[in-house]
């Protein structure tokens, strides 16, 4: 890029709180182009930019996040992200009503696969002069005069909808929602109305899978349940083992919610938490079912997502058959073995159940526990095993990453695994260890020749998967910045920063603009 003489900057000094300095309709990107224009300026010892530095106490080196604390400082903000807070308030401000209220709809309901982000759409709503339309006065519970059938722009999304979706109501408007909720419904609003996201119009949402994962009120599931809205809706059980407030499976199942076929105790157990099983399993979650999607049964769904063994034991207290095969006809120990779980399979013992002893099963079970010595022993008496591997038994490295399993990834990457052979999801280990925000896992992949390009059973990248993960599911302990910037030096496309980054993912993408 052309150098350019830095802008002139705002004058310093600037209380927190007034923005003086920053214009009706802020430019993000004129403002990154000045942070960095400083930058450069700070690394160049530019007399005035020397100067702006010092009137912060800021210590050399200079760097990005320096340049833009000055900036942010100086038009009166208290740090970068602040200021690129104002920023999009100041910017959805400006819009026009219908693309204001498209904005903020996206912010307060989610769109597509983006999480909702009640916060900021809170503060723009709160932040927006003049009258509110209707729209936006279901979104905070606010009263309004209505057909509780007639559909809203800019969705057309029906009034009941609105106020089930209202991510608001985890940010204390709980009670407004649910008094306009109760006026819907006394109006004759249908409990079972759906809402069609744009982003996904083939596939309408029950308002009840709103208040249950969107609004996330155990006081909205009980009042849409008790209106006639349907338990059976193949979307709120499995979505309701997700939430932390239990109250809202035990109303769904009280209410009628059947466990079979929903895989909602599979999707229980792909959390860590033994008392929400312990609640499922109480309710009359079946601990043989057969899962349709995943062709297991809950014990091996356990041992796959790395449940403790507590787990398992729980499962079978509640009924659970450890000698029950799953759909492919694999035992419980199989799993135990090909998931390295030493533990799981002692314990087996005690049951009467053991590994597989043929020498390919027991080369991939040495590879899954990371034991280096049997593993090359195995390899040393038939070194073609490698070449045997079935296709099912290639997908074991990108599952040992989904499961965090670093010594065990290591171990077949030195062994030559093939390091690209899509797995859960149809994700390679690179996508699943970026999804993961797992930063040793992704250059310890990247130096064994998997590539950021690598595509996932959604369409996207392992670029892609660190960032839907970092911006709506971030796995506790990922540093997705660390991920991101792994994969940028891997060659992957600087992601355009739209506000959804975290601060520190935004800052790796700012640092990597400001030196191309």
């Amino acid at each position: 890029m052309p150098s350019h003489a830095p802008s002139p900057a705002p004058r310093a000094g600037t209380l927190p709180g007034t923005h003086s300095g920053l214009p009706a309709h802020p430019d993000p990107d004129q403002l990154r182009r000045q942070a960095k224009e400083l930058l450069r300026a700070w690394r160049a010892a530019d007399p005035a930019a020397l100067a702006r530095a010092a009137a912060f106490g800021l210590p050399p080196p200079p760097r990005l996040a320096q340049a833009q604390l000055v900036l942010a400082r100086e038009l009166g903000l208290p740090s970068w992200p602040a200021l690129m807070a104002e920023v999009e308030h100041r910017r959805s401000a400006a819009l026009a009503e219908p693309a204001f209220t498209d904005r903020v709809l996206a912010l307060a309901l989610g769109r597509g696969f983006d999480a909702p982000r009640p916060a900021l759409a809170l503060t723009l709503v709160q932040g927006r002069p003049g009258p509110r339309s209707p729209t936006l006065k279901l979104l905070l519970g606010e009263a309004v005069e209505l057909r509780p059938d007639q559909p809203l722009p800019p969705w057309n999304v029906p009034p009941l909808a609105l106020v089930a979706f209202s991510s608001l109501a985890t940010l204390g408007h709980e009670a407004a929602l649910l008094a306009s909720l109760d006026r819907l419904l006394a109006a004759g609003a249908d409990a079972n109305t759906v809402l069609a996201d744009p982003a996904a119009a083939d596939r309408p949402l029950p308002v009840l899978f709103g208040a249950v994962a969107r609004a996330r009120s155990a006081a909205m599931v009980q009042r849409l349940l008790q209106a006639g809205a349907d338990p059976n809706d193949n979307e709120s059980l499995y979505h309701a083992v997700e939430q932390d407030d239990r109250r809202m499976v035990a109303a769904l199942v009280a209410a009628g919610a059947r466990w079979p076929g929903t895989n909602a105790l599979h999707r229980q157990l792909d959390f860590d938490a033994l008392p929400h099983l312990q609640q499922v399993l109480a309710l009359g979650a079946d601990p043989n079912e057969l899962s349709t999607g995943t062709a297991t049964r809950p014990l091996h769904h356990a041992v796959m997502r790395g449940r403790s063994l507590e787990c398992l034991q729980l499962l079978v207290a509640h009924g659970a058959d450890v000698s029950a095969r799953d759909a492919h006809g694999q035992t419980l120990a199989w799993h135990a073995a090909r998931a390295g779980r030493r533990d799981v399979l002692a314990w087996l013992a005690t049951q009467g159940q053991s590994a597989p002893v043929g020498l390919h099963d027991r080369f991939v079970a040495a590879c899954a526990a990371a034991d280096e010595t049997a593993a090359r022993a195995l390899l040393a008496q038939q070194p073609g095993l490698l070449q045997a591997l079935s296709s099912a038994d290639r997908q074991l490295l990108p599952e040992q990453a989904q499961r965090g399993e670093l010594a065990s990834v290591r171990l077949m990457l030195a062994l030559g695994w093939p390091v690209d052979v899509p797995g859960p999801w149809q994700a390679s280990a690179l996508n699943q260890a970026a999804f993961r925000g797992d930063a040793e896992m992704v250059a310890l992949l990247l130096q064994h020749g998997a590539r950021w390009h690598e595509r996932n059973g959604y369409g996207g990248t392992a670029l892609g998967s660190c960032l839907h993960a970092g911006c709506n599911e971030p796995v506790p302990g990922g540093d997705y910045a660390a991920v991101l910037r792994l994969l940028l030096a891997d060659g992957a496309p600087v992601p355009e920063d739209d506000g959804t980054l975290s601060d520190e993912m935004s800052l790796v993408v700012a640092e990597s603009t400001a030196t191309n």
